[in-house]
């Protein structure tokens, strides 16, 4: 179910960057990147997945978000 996919993907994600980098699997998963973060968690709300990222700069932003975008598509492709 999409409901439970939901819970399962973050998982995912968090083995997908451990290796890597830091990363706290409280509520989703949280992925500390050089110069910030980027996290992925379950919408408690919707059958949806939050996607967040801050760095230094917009760019620098931008380029965690598309990393957390592709570890949610190889997480997709591993269900």
């Amino acid at each position: 179910s999409t409901e439970a996919i939901k819970f399962e993907i973050p998982e995912l994600v968090a083995e997908y960057f451990e290796d890597d980098y830091e990363v706290v699997t409280v509520d989703g998963a949280r992925i500390i990147f050089e110069n910030g973060w980027g996290l992925v968690r379950a919408s408690n709300t919707q059958p949806k997945l939050v996607l967040r990222a801050e760095g230094l700069s917009a760019e620098e932003r931008d380029t965690y978000l598309t990393r957390l975008e592709e570890a949610v598509e190889a997480a997709k492709e591993q269900l």
